[in-house]
């Protein structure tokens, strides 16, 4: 369900919503941009932060990569490439589309209407739910801020959350040198939880 006035965004899991197939060789260059096109992105008009892009990307178009492996593509995107552009300067987390990028998206998947409203960092608001053994786990994100619940019990952080899930469900969510809300981001992604834009 998507809708612009009061802006409640869902996407529900792979088994509820068949995601839009892309051509047979879309990589993940290729996700980004029609990501791009249906969160509505137009040159020189807007911008929207990267975890939108990347929501999109996974749920929409069935896409399971990963936060790291979306941002390595970004990047290449800005600096070898030109597609999207940093909006507001470098490390802002928000992005523009170039009109190098609409071309490269339009040639490649032709019109692609917009289904999304663009949103910056500050007003960016997601969470993802699902369960993990016997556990509700929902991972609730409101800028560029993450908050970890099981059931109703807030957790202090996103790591503690990881080491009671590696002893509660037997999961490998190693944090060491990165960030433990982009590993349960992503575990979220592994295992198909509901993601919901409020």
């Amino acid at each position: 369900m998507a809708r612009s006035g009061g802006t409640r965004y869902i996407f529900a899991s792979p088994g509820n919503v068949r995601p839009q197939n892309p051509p047979m060789s879309h990589s993940i260059e290729q996700y980004l941009l029609h990501a791009a096109l249906r969160c509505g992105l137009r040159p020189e008009v807007n911008a929207t932060y990267r975890l939108q892009l990347f929501l999109v990307a996974n749920r929409d178009l069935g896409s399971k990569h990963h936060q790291s492996d979306f941002q390595r593509a970004l990047e290449t995107a800005v600096d070898a490439k030109g597609l999207f552009s940093n909006h507001e300067g470098r490390g802002s987390g928000e992005y523009a589309l170039t009109h190098a990028g609409f071309q490269a998206a339009t040639n490649y998947l032709g019109t692609v209407p917009a289904v999304y409203v663009p949103t910056l960092k500050d007003s960016f608001k997601a969470t993802m739910r699902g369960t993990v053994g016997k556990t509700e786990v929902r991972i609730v994100t409101r800028g560029t801020t993450s908050t970890v619940f099981f059931g109703a019990e807030q957790l202090r952080s996103a790591k503690e959350a990881c080491q009671r899930l590696e002893g509660s469900a037997g999961l490998s969510l190693p944090t060491q040198g990165t960030s433990a809300v982009r590993v349960l981001q992503d575990m979220a992604i592994d295992r198909g939880f509901e993601i919901e834009f409020v």
